[in-house]
């Protein structure tokens, strides 16, 4: 009787992709296809500005001619929870020019669920690909000089014992450069099999100082008259809870000046791509807050909490100080509004 040979089944081979999918790039292809019809303009653009919640008035500072309104669904981007920003692209020439694309309200990560999105036409997306797919868009179309902005809390603890606290309410809006920051919250969007479009290993590039100095310079240009300060900032994915003292101390222990939603994993992303020149960030700071002591000693005779004090103790022996209200945070949105939107204009100018 012949011997009957067993069958030895080979492991799978299993073998990780060497870069993004091939949907996540028909995706960003196609969705750039699609905005570039739109576009008045052949690219590249001169400027990108990306702006927020109560920040995009300030189009209406720009004059801006043959202006095209791109809403996200029809160029394919994704439509976030977040009804305070409208989520369109705004295209137009200014009077000098210069051709300028509007990012009208970024969808943050924190809107997008942290497994991403799977659909219909391009499969799995993962939630920072959604998240930074508008920059991998303008990417395709090409930017001279992009400028991130975006709302932001401060935290109003100076660094040292004896110093005056970084923000007055006489001073608000305080309208500021990013030079540094620390993304808390999310993996960056060109770590692993995500490699950027430059390569695996790559430097984080920092914010352009000469566009950082034209800022500055606009802003004295037209009338501002208070200092412009370059702040570091910190990412945080529990920042639309403001009120969470957890966040504040979490934020001042690290050193942060002021605290927001987006920017880091932004420029993360810009980093790894080939057709984005400059670019710099600025942050609108509307409501600073600090904590304070739940049972203050009644021997304290510093007037401010340092950083370097609050480094020395626990979250739970603090409790949150000056809330703002919704009111007064929109009436300080506004000024800002104002100030900036001159400000840009004055800047594109000089471009």
């Amino acid at each position: 009787m012949a011997e009957i040979k067993k069958r030895t089944r080979r492991p799978e081979t299993i073998r990780i992709p060497e870069g993004r999918s091939p949907g996540y790039n028909r995706w960003i292809e196609n969705g750039a296809k699609l905005l570039k019809k739109e576009l008045p303009f052949e690219g590249p653009a001169d400027v990108s500005i990306t702006v927020g919640s109560g920040l995009s008035s300030i189009v209406d500072f720009m004059q801006l001619q043959n202006v095209r309104h791109i809403p996200y669904e029809n160029i394919g981007l994704p439509i976030g929870v977040n009804q305070r920003h409208k989520k369109e692209i705004i295209a137009g020439i200014t009077p000098e020019g210069k051709k300028i694309i509007i990012v009208n309200g970024r969808t943050h990560a924190y809107e997008i669920p942290e497994n991403g999105i799977k659909t219909k036409r391009w499969g799995q997306l993962d939630r920072m690909e959604l998240a930074t797919g508008y920059i991998a868009m303008l990417n395709e179309i090409g930017v001279e000089n992009m400028i991130l902005t975006c709302a932001a809390g401060g935290i109003n603890h100076p660094m040292n014992d004896g110093e005056e606290k970084p923000f007055k309410q006489e001073n608000l809006p305080v309208i500021s450069m990013i030079g540094a920051d620390l993304n808390r919250a999310y993996p960056n969007p060109n770590l692993g099999h995500y490699k950027s479009r430059r390569g695996d290993f790559f430097g984080l590039k920092d914010a352009d100082k000469i566009l950082m100095s034209m800022f500055g310079q606009s802003m004295a240009d037209t009338g501002e008259t208070g200092e412009i300060p370059s702040v570091y900032y910190i990412t945080s994915k529990s920042t639309p809870n403001f009120e969470d003292k957890g966040v504040i101390y979490d934020a001042a222990f690290s050193g942060g000046q002021v605290v927001g939603m987006s920017f880091s994993y932004e420029k993360e992303f810009i980093s790894g791509m080939d057709n984005i020149g400059r670019f710099m960030g600025i942050a609108v700071v509307t409501n600073p807050v600090e904590l304070v002591y739940a049972n203050p000693s009644p021997f304290r005779t510093m007037p401010s909490i340092s950083i370097n004090e609050i480094r020395q103790h626990r979250a739970q022996e603090f409790e949150l100080a000056f809330h703002a209200t919704d009111e007064e945070v929109g009436r300080i949105g506004r000024l800002a509004v104002e100030r900036l939107g001159k400000g840009l204009t004055q800047m594109v100018k000089s471009l």
